[in-house]
């Protein structure tokens, strides 16, 4: 029933985005595609290239402005057509690498993944952040290696900022590192060391326990410590050795011993601890500008009372701001924030209230951004995870 009420959904956004404005009938197609999917994937692309076509056609500013929804709409549909659609300059490659993976994890598109890291160029701009949950969908043992070693080579080839680019690979490696053979293993952990070891130290500041009274305030010695379970189950000696010679590493090692593995047996019981005096709780990732923060809490209340009214209301505010007539957004509408709430409240209402969501469509008084929520409430009626926006204004 629900499949039915968003192909019904869809057949109309498709009438109106016909009728459209042409930037936004190509936004609009770009997400009908990703709905499309579901039902008939040849479909999917052919309207996707419709909506690239049509994108080549308009005038240089309203093309340029839309690449970045057109290469994640291609992570969604078709991650093949990614080499036909130039990156903007709008968002930074290494963020963009990492959105691009995730998007075409989240829409199935795993082999795409995996073939994605293998073969990416450009070590500077190598997405770390996605590689644990490529590795943990990619199938057999061979194609995670090799998702892995491409990280490690990554790795290996830059040095554009060596501080920040070990942080990025310790966070990966220190969960996956059993994935290699130990010799490996350890003789990436050794060069980590190494590395460590021959820069500057930077100062920052880590709590490591609840109780905040464990701290770090070497970088340095707090790259060593995340590195700690690691070297005691490879080189134990040189373990002992590192504690023995870091004041901060030796503090930490004493109320964490195998380093970040103590860390997260700790969290752990204090997760089951809390789960047993806690029930029906949920959880949300809060990404955002902190004025979005009231939305994100509204959004949560709706989906568990169903009353999506107050993020409603945010949303409209929002839409004030973006078509304020002595300030109007000048940003195409695909990126208004109030898009974008928009987007997230029909979602949300898709997935607690069913078809019953359509009635806060009536509330989103621009014909645009109503089409654009309603493409999002037919993703959510077919199970498609949500696809956040990219807010510009």
């Amino acid at each position: 029933m629900l499949a039915g009420m968003s192909d019904e959904l869809l057949a109309r956004a498709r009438e109106q985005a016909e009728r459209s404005d042409p930037p936004v009938r190509v936004a609009a197609l770009l997400r009908i595609a990703r709905v499309e999917t579901v039902f008939d994937r040849d479909e999917a692309r052919h309207t996707f290239e419709q909506a690239l076509d049509a994108s080549r056609r308009l005038s240089d500013r309203d093309g340029e402005s839309l690449l970045d929804a057109a290469r994640f709409l291609a992570a969604a549909v078709a991650p093949d057509l990614l080499r036909e659609i130039p990156a903007s300059l709008g968002i930074h490659e290494y963020v963009r690498s990492g959105m691009l993976c995730q998007i075409m994890l989240d829409n199935g598109h795993v082999d795409d993944a995996v073939s994605y890291l293998i073969h990416y160029d450009r070590p500077s701009c190598f997405p770390l952040m996605v590689v644990a949950a490529v590795m943990q969908k990619a199938a057999g043992e061979a194609v995670r290696l090799a998702v892995l070693r491409a990280a490690i080579e990554a790795w290996r080839r830059n040095r554009d900022d060596p501080f920040q680019q070990v942080d990025q690979f310790i966070q990966m490696f220190q969960t996956q590192w059993k994935e290699l053979p130990p010799e490996e293993a350890l003789a990436v952990v050794h060069e980590i060391v190494r590395f460590t070891l021959e820069q500057p130290d930077r100062q920052m500041t880590a709590v490591l326990d609840a109780e905040r009274t464990v701290r770090i305030t070497s970088r340095r010695e707090h790259h060593l410590f995340r590195i700690l379970h690691i070297l005691r189950h490879l080189d134990p000696q040189l373990a002992e050795a590192l504690v023995a010679e870091h004041e901060q590493l030796s503090a930490a090692a004493r109320r964490f011993p195998k380093g970040e593995e103590s860390v997260m047996e700790e969290a752990e019981i204090r997760r089951r601890s809390a789960s047993a005096t806690t029930s029906g709780a949920g959880g949300y990732w809060m990404v955002g500008q902190s004025r979005d923060f009231p939305l994100f809490h509204a959004l949560m209340k709706a989906s568990t009372d169903g009353d999506f009214g107050a993020p409603i209301e945010h949303a409209l505010e929002r839409y004030r701001e973006d078509s304020a007539a002595d300030k109007p957004n000048r940003s195409a509408k695909e990126y208004w924030p109030s898009t974008c709430a928009f987007r997230r409240i029909s979602h949300s209402a898709g997935k607690r209230l069913g078809g019953d969501a359509a009635v806060y469509l009536d509330r989103i008084p621009d014909a645009d951004l109503r089409l654009f929520a309603q493409i999002e409430l037919a993703a959510a009626l077919v199970g498609l995870p949500e696809l956040l926006g990219i807010q510009r204004g």
